[in-house]
């Protein structure tokens, strides 16, 4: 199935069919708590002569790429998925709205400052690293002489992508701090998704309580009597805690990303490649990141009022 789901995805790009012969996934081995986004891989399978330009070598760095690319659009994907459901919740969750709306606010506060921050890195990624290296790569190749200038070529371009995408030793450190906004991004999603369900469940409750009255009602009774009075009442304070216990979890998780982003930005301001400052400049465009960490951010990427050129 999953491999009828990358045949489709593949066509749908309008490729040749050469490629779309070429390309097999990979299951990486499992461990505890892993899903389908942490054990999925692509790979593409090369024949002679192209094995002599993208040996075994550069096959594994393609992976390392693919899986940082993964790992990216999986932050993206989440966010837009908690962003169209909660856009939803007054039509979907009508018995609670009044309820949730503190919660609805805060949601979209911390799902807009994620949604910020992954689109600033995708287009880092996209633009900033692979489209113009890919562009080098061309320009190369195109004017290329023999063999061994298209082989260093290739090779050039990997180690400046790698480089870029801070995947190699020198960079550890920054990949690191990248990584730990995407696990909070994660525990995010994670929080947000048994709060949902919390949410559905006690729609579900609500929606029953005045289908009952209604019937009650009907029948010529008491839409709630006393023994209804009560339950409705601990049901009602019940989901009252456990909205507190949920702002409360949502409310920690939005404070680890935004300190973990703010040490990412730090990182990225004693970074001797200019893109990646210029990554950092993006992301904190209004310095309120600068102003929330304070004498931290002491690159002169980040002040506006500054030259960009040190």
């Amino acid at each position: 199935d999953l491999v009828l789901f990358i045949y489709k995805a593949v066509v749908s790009t309008q490729s040749t069919g050469d490629v779309i012969r070429r390309v097999s996934v990979i299951k990486l081995e499992e461990s505890g708590g892993d899903t389908g986004w942490d054990v999925f891989t692509i790979d593409y399978v090369l024949n002679c002569p192209l094995t002599v330009i993208v040996n075994q070598d550069s096959r594994e760095t393609y992976l390392c790429i693919f899986r940082m690319l993964w790992k990216t659009k999986r932050i993206e994907h989440g966010l837009r998925r908690i962003w169209g459901k909660t856009a939803t919740w007054e039509r979907t969750l009508p018995h609670i709205t009044r309820d949730i709306r503190e919660l609805r606010h805060l949601v979209n506060i911390v799902c807009a400052e994620m949604q910020h921050f992954i689109s600033q890195v995708q287009y880092y990624i996209n633009f900033e690293v692979l489209e113009c290296s890919w562009k080098e790569l061309e320009t190369a190749v195109n004017t290329a002489e023999n063999l061994d200038n298209i082989i260093e070529a290739h090779k050039r371009f990997l180690g400046i992508v790698s480089e870029r995408l801070m995947l190699n030793q020198e960079h550890l450190q920054v990949l690191t701090k990248l990584y730990a906004n995407y696990q909070n991004a994660i525990s995010f999603m994670d929080a947000y998704d048994k709060a949902h369900d919390v949410l559905k469940k006690t729609n579900m409750i609500r929606e029953k309580r005045q289908e009952d009255i209604k019937i009650k009602t009907k029948q010529g009774g008491w839409g709630v009597e006393e023994k209804d009075e009560t339950r409705m009442t601990q049901e009602d304070t019940d989901f009252k805690t456990q909205l507190k216990a949920i702002s409360k979890q949502l409310t920690y998780t939005h404070k680890t990303f935004s300190d973990s982003l703010g040490e990412f930005l730090v990182a990225l301001t004693s970074e001797a490649d200019d893109s990646m400052k210029f990554l950092s400049l993006r992301i904190d465009f209004n310095e309120h990141y600068k102003q929330k960490h304070g004498n931290n951010f002491n690159g002169p990427y980040i002040n506006r009022t500054k030259s960009v050129v040190a």
